[in-house]
């Protein structure tokens, strides 16, 4: 062998080995970090999933009570619940910057999230479903407090000289106009214009049998010193709805929640 020619012995080719392992490595492990910054965990994504979900669903919600139906875009939801109409709230962290999807159903409405897969209508979808039921219940809560104040204790209970044809006449009356108002808040144009007609043959029963046994005008006041609540034989703080807001003396109902938009004397009155 010449003495000046190189020479590679096994160690070296080991060595090389290594440091081109190590280099690959480093390499790896940068990859997997820049990933990880701009992809959060599964666990990270299903929690922002549930958070958006649950901001449209409040928001839907909160809709409902004020127009008395969903609304049918996010748009319409974002002004109904006074969100930012472009905000983070509506984007699916599982959709590649799409907004969550949004829809109204039998029943109520849906939102849901892609899931893992990126998919729609796939097992893996984060899903929130939301039926009108939940704020009814609420307000029907009130109208159940309403009804026994009409039926038991208030201006129009039955005093003993009414007849008993009166007596289911001013019953059928009364239960119609609760009725009335419980159907007001979800009905469709043509559906008033039924219900109106209902709402004033109700009022008019009740108003004829009022006059033809002097039977006692209702308070001005609810609460307070000879107050509705007073004469029916309860706490002022029981003046309220489903929902704690206050109550109103009705001058059909004996007393009727004001609704959700605070006023009364509008079509979401109780």
């Amino acid at each position: 062998m010449n003495a000046l020619e190189p020479t590679c012995g096994r160690g070296d080719g080991g060595f090389a080995l290594v440091v081109l392992l190590g280099i690959i490595g480093v390499a790896s492990m940068t990859i997997v970090l820049a990933v990880q910054s701009f992809v959060p965990p599964f666990a990270g994504r299903t929690n922002t999933a549930n958070s958006r979900l649950a901001t449209v669903q409040s928001a839907a919600l909160v809709g409902y009570q004020r127009n008395g139906a969903f609304p049918a875009t996010l748009n319409a939801l974002a002004t109904a619940g006074g969100l930012e109409q472009q905000g983070w709230w509506r984007i699916d962290p599982y959709g590649d910057g799409q907004d969550l999807d949004y829809a109204l159903v039998a029943g109520g409405a849906r939102a849901r999230s892609r899931g893992l897969d990126r998919l729609l209508g796939t097992g893996d979808d984060v899903t929130f479903q939301f039926a009108s039921e939940s704020p009814l219940r609420d307000r029907q809560r009130a109208r159940l407090r309403l009804l026994r104040a009409m039926l038991l204790r208030s201006a129009y209970r039955f005093d003993v000289s009414m007849s008993a044809l009166d007596q289911t006449a001013m019953r059928s009356a009364m239960a119609t106009t609760a009725r009335v108002q419980r159907q007001w808040l979800t009905a469709t144009a043509a559906e008033r214009t039924a219900l109106t007609t209902q709402w004033n043959a109700g009022v008019a029963t009740i108003a004829g049998l009022r006059a033809a046994y002097t039977l006692p005008s209702l308070p001005a006041a609810l609460t307070g010193a000879g107050g509705l609540m007073e004469q029916l034989g309860t706490l002022d703080s029981r003046a309220v709805d489903g929902a704690g807001a206050a109550l109103r003396v009705d001058a059909v109902l004996g007393m009727a929640a004001v609704g959700a938009d605070g006023a009364g004397a509008t079509d979401d009155d109780m």
